[in-house]
């Protein structure tokens, strides 16, 4: 029995903005296991991704097989994604390419990728902060924000709940464009229910969403999942929350209290009647050190997107 096909990303590729087709999110999640195999991956190593392989893990026939990888070929090299970077000590949005170089083959119906050093870095010699899921469960997805909403929420497996979505943040992540599905009820009907009947349908969860408002508006989105089967449910090995130190860094204190400052729904809760923004950031920054504190709101903390 061949061993199962593992996707591994950097969180920070998990939480990124890009609109990749269906083709090609499947290369590129073809060419990111492969790239596994590789003692040493540096932006001058040809990945392959064949038609054959393409064929069959996702059940597609061999003309189209051809068909698909060409003209995936012949765009993939253009995408970009951005993600939260750091620059000096502020906060920053960078913006870069997948691959640097890509080869089509035609005789042999073959892809040959050349990944960027920072995918590179996203994608391999990966110590924390990451997310893994095995390839079969995405493999019958006819619609590529299934894989992006599945991706998103795998992040978040081990806790059952992922944090509170801003509506806009995760369109931009499911690589929505701003014309697309404007109304929330066109995006309900063509992006969010459609993925999570994929992904309910096909894969080992069982996904649920809450919504939060102000006033009548939508304005975030929180996911539920839970495995169909507990005894069955696909654990890769080395998935564990280990033991948790509730005391948080100096950097997680700043981040934190900061998001929880412009948290609306935290605020409403928390902040006092006459108090500015800094005064209130100031007294979330004292909660926060406070590790009981911490244990006690850990939901309200993965809201805003904290990991344990």
């Amino acid at each position: 029995m061949k061993p199962k096909k593992i996707v591994v990303k950097d969180n920070s590729l998990i939480d990124a903005s890009f609109n990749l087709s269906l083709v090609e999110q499947r290369l590129m999640l073809l060419a990111i296991v492969e790239a596994r195999e590789f003692s040493e991956l540096t932006y001058n190593t040809p990945v392959e991704v064949s038609a054959k392989s393409y064929m069959e893990q996702f059940g597609i026939n061999e003309k189209e097989s051809y068909s698909a990888l060409r003209d995936a070929a012949l765009t993939l090299k253009r995408r970009e994604f951005s993600y939260i970077d750091r620059y000096k000590s502020f906060d920053a949005v960078t913006c870069d390419n997948w691959v640097n170089k890509i080869t089509y083959v035609k005789d042999q119906g073959l892809v040959v990728l050349y990944f960027t050093d920072i995918v590179i870095k996203m994608i391999s010699r990966l110590e924390q902060q990451f997310t893994r899921y095995y390839l079969d469960q995405v493999s019958n997805f006819k619609s590529k924000y299934s894989i992006r909403l599945y991706e998103l929420i795998m992040k978040w497996r081990i806790r059952g709940m992922t944090q509170r979505y801003d509506i806009d943040d995760l369109r931009s992540k499911l690589g929505i464009e701003p014309q697309q599905y404007k109304t929330m009820s066109l995006f309900k009907a063509n992006v969010l229910e459609r993925a999570l009947e994929e992904i309910n349908d096909q894969t080992d969860l069982i996904v649920s969403y809450e919504q939060f408002k102000q006033g009548k508006t939508i304005t975030h989105l929180q996911f539920k999942l839970e495995p169909k089967d507990p005894k069955t449910v696909q654990i890769i090995e080395g998935d564990d929350l280990g033991d948790f130190n509730y005391n948080l860094t100096e950097p997680q204190i700043d981040l934190f209290s900061s998001k929880l400052s412009q948290d609306p729904l935290f605020g409403s809760q928390h902040a006092n009647m006459g108090e500015t923004s800094k005064e209130f950031q100031t007294r979330i920054k004292s909660m926060l050190s406070d590790p009981d504190w911490v244990e006690q709101n850990l939901e309200t903390l993965m809201g805003v997107g904290f990991i344990p």
